[in-house]
């Protein structure tokens, strides 16, 4: 008889034979198979695009060009508005030749050579406001919001009120205060109490002339 181990080494076990795969899988490898050709598609689609623009010459950018106010204008003589505005705006056409009539009309002056101490009837208009607080760079908010103040007093000026815009400045500091309690915690996780009146006034002065 046999012994086991001469049995095991003639016959070996043999591998079961693959199934059959079903229709849904099947179906669902047809699937897998046209997404990824679909996608190297668009990859090499995504690459032909790339090596285009590369290969492709710089637009030349078209110089606009400056609408300038031709109308010879005597210096302090009032403008010439009759005629048709450009259809792009200019500020070299808008702001030209404004200035020096503005200047000998007076409209720098509050009084408009009345004497101050004798009531103006077409009413006063005065202004106090202080600067932008020093909360970060000067951006064009500051410049924006200035403006419609300047623009706000020329035009009671030239409505003949006695007009007067006084700056000021901002004693109490709130605002600066605020912005480098806020750096302080952002970067080094202490506020000003940790520092002190002294140190963080300091600071203050240090974040202000950065």
């Amino acid at each position: 008889m046999a012994d086991a181990g001469a049995l095991t080494d003639s016959n070996p076990p043999q591998e079961a034979p693959e199934k059959p795969k079903t229709a849904k899988q099947l179906e669902k490898e047809a699937k897998k198979a046209a997404k990824l050709a679909k996608f190297q598609e668009k990859q090499a689609k995504t690459s032909e695009k790339g090596n285009d623009a590369v290969q492709k010459k710089p637009k030349k950018v078209e110089e606009k060009q400056v609408i300038t106010y031709d109308i010879a204008t005597p210096a302090g003589a009032k403008k010439d508005v009759a005629g048709e505005l450009p259809a792009q705006y200019s500020p070299r056409y808008v702001e030209a030749a404004w200035y020096p009539w503005w200047k000998k009309e007076g409209f720098f002056k509050p009084e408009y050579g009345r004497d101050l101490n004798e009531d103006n009837p077409r009413g006063k208009f005065i202004m106090v406001i202080p600067p932008p607080n020093v909360t970060g760079s000067l951006h064009l908010g500051h410049a924006l919001t200035n403006s419609v103040e300047d623009a706000m007093c020329r035009w009671n000026r030239m409505k003949g009120r006695t007009t007067l815009w006084v700056p000021g400045c901002d004693h109490a500091g709130i605002a600066t205060q605020v912005a480098v309690e806020k750096k302080l915690k952002r970067e080094e996780g202490i506020s000003r109490h940790d520092l002190g009146r002294e140190e963080f006034v300091k600071k203050v002065w240090q974040w202000k002339n950065e």
